[in-house]
């Protein structure tokens, strides 16, 4: 090779950034269901808001 720089300081070709997949990843999580009500999602909006407004009033 012929660079400038010694060896121990020239610094490697990076690889080439991945290709996006065409679909997204499948993951662990639970779908939100679109044909009844999210009760799970519900009741920790209700908590948030909740723990929310005690933090508001504390302060």
């Amino acid at each position: 090779m012929s660079t400038d720089k010694p060896e121990s300081q020239q610094k490697p070709a990076p690889d080439p950034a991945p290709h996006p997949p065409d679909e997204p990843e499948i993951t662990q999580e639970e779908s939100v269901p679109v044909d009844r009500r999210d009760t799970e999602g519900e009741r920790l909006m209700d908590q948030l808001g909740r723990e929310r407004r005690q933090k508001q009033a504390e302060d």
